[in-house]
Formats: C-alpha cells, structure tokens, sequence
C-alpha cells in the first residue's frame, strides 16, 4: 500500500442461525490504531448488500443508532438496533458486514496495526434478547505495510489483493457464529490521473434509458444520500432513488435490482451488490 491511498477494515459475523435470542441487536468496541501513519475518514454500517442489517424494515421499530468517534488513537464505535427481537430473529441473515471503516495512509510504516482493544471492559456485542455474545480471539489484529510508493494499482488489481491480507477471527464461545475482521483496499487515483468527469459519466446516446418495471444491472458511479448514479449494462447512465441509504465506499460496486415508479423517480428494488 502506497502514501495517500485509501482501505478498508471490514467486521463481518456469520454462524447464526436464526433460533430464538440468536442475531446481532447491539456492539460496542473500541478500536485501536496508530494515528500518526492512518487516519480515519469514514465509516459505515451497511453490508455488502446495501442494507443495514440491524435496521430492518418494521413499522414499531425506533430505527438504527450508531457512530464511530476518534480520540487519539482510539476509535469508539457503537450500534444498537431498533428492531423487535422477532423481526432481528427472523429477517437478519446468517452471515453479514456490520461495520466498516475507512482509513487513509499518512506515512510509511513497516506495519500499521488495527486492531479491537481486547482488554476494554465495555466491549459488547448483544443477542436480540439483550443478552451478551460471548466471544474468543484467535487473533487480535492486522498489519499493512505502508510504502511510499506513488502509483496506485488500478480497481481490479486492488480486489485481488483481499484474500492475501491477513484477518482477525472472533470465534463465538456458543454456537458456531464468528465475527472477523479483515482489509480490502478501495482504489484512491491521484487527480492528475483521474478522467475529466465527462468521460466518467458519458454515455451511449443511442442506449435507451431503463423504465419502471426493468431489471437492471450495471456499476455504481456516484452516491448521494439514498440516491445513485449507475451506468447501465446498456452504457446509459441514470440516477435512481434506492430501499435503503449506502455508503460512498460503494462506489465502483456492481449493483442490480429491478426498477418501479416512484413519484417523479425510479425506485430500484430488490438490490444486490457485489464487487
């Protein structure tokens, strides 16, 4: 990883299993990190498929609470659902991202640590019958080099390094649930070498823009609160209004769904979203 470029550090929990008292309703965990070589600049609650999942739909529920603050070297985050605990039990998947941060290399560093302060007594993570989670570390934490370095890999060259990156795994004391945390690298290209933004959002002029009622697939271009801009596999380039708010981190991602009429908008329903 190079100077001025950008990644993410990525808290997943899969293993539940959808039986009484068993999903994620609340978190609260401090993170660690040097802030003298990263900095924090951003963060996010929704999973790889743009919802949020301990804020599901449901008409009684109080909605989402949660924020990341920094202090020194420490990141307090929390979140804590509104939901009922049949509706976490029943609609939440087995298997999500529930918190993402986004950090930015200051300098070089033979090994910038993030890391859960393992020892923070306020540490939660809550069952949807307000009981604890307990947990188990295999690992505490990951590093990445950081060089100096001034040419960033292109996107899809960036994807490929996941799976090479190392990981923190939680393993749930009960059942066979598991948080873990790992890094994924988000493509920050200098502004001399980005295209003028007409090229970015340029578009087939013979390409018919999509309707209500078709299903669309294309790349996320821009994001704007619960909006998006996504070129289409058509090569149209269209806004569309979204379910649920996402994240910037999102830009670049694949997304699909089929669109309906929304008022004087297309609504796009049923999303996935993958890289």
């Amino acid at each position: 990883m190079a100077v001025g470029q950008n990644f993410n550090v990525d808290f997943r929990i899969s293993g539940l299993t959808g039986a009484l008292g068993d999903s994620l309703s609340g978190f609260d965990l401090t993170v660690l990190f040097d802030s003298k070589v990263l900095q924090l600049t951003g963060f996010s609650f929704i999973d790889s498929n743009g919802a949020n999942q301990l804020d599901l739909a449901e008409a009684a529920s109080f909605g989402f609470l949660g924020d990341a603050k920094v202090s020194g070297n420490l990141i307090d985050v929390f979140g804590l659902s509104g939901n009922s605990a049949l509706v976490l039990d029943s609609a939440q998947t087995d298997a999500f991202r529930f918190l993402s941060l986004n950090f930015k290399a200051l300098a070089p560093s033979a090994g910038a640590v993030v890391k859960l302060d393992t020892v923070d007594l306020d540490m939660l993570f809550i069952d949807s019958g307000a009981g604890y989670l307990p947990i188990s570390f295999d690992n505490e934490g990951l590093e990445i080099a950081i060089g100096q370095n001034t040419q960033v890999p292109e996107p899809g060259t960036l994807l490929l390094l996941l799976a090479a990156l190392p990981a923190l795994l939680l393993a749930r004391r009960r059942g066979a649930a598991a948080l873990v945390l790992s890094a994924g690298l988000v493509a920050t290209v200098p502004a001399s070498a980005k295209q003028p933004a007409p090229a970015q959002a340029s578009k087939d002029a013979s390409a018919p823009a999509a309707k209500a009622g078709d299903a669309v697939n294309g790349q996320i271009l821009e994001i704007k609160g619960q909006r998006a801009q996504i070129r289409l596999s058509n090569g149209s380039v269209q806004w569309v209004s979204l379910d649920a708010p996402v994240g910037n981190l999102l830009v670049g991602a694949k997304i699909s769904g089929k669109l309906v009429q929304g008022g004087d908008t297309l609504r796009l329903t049923n999303i996935s979203i993958s890289n």
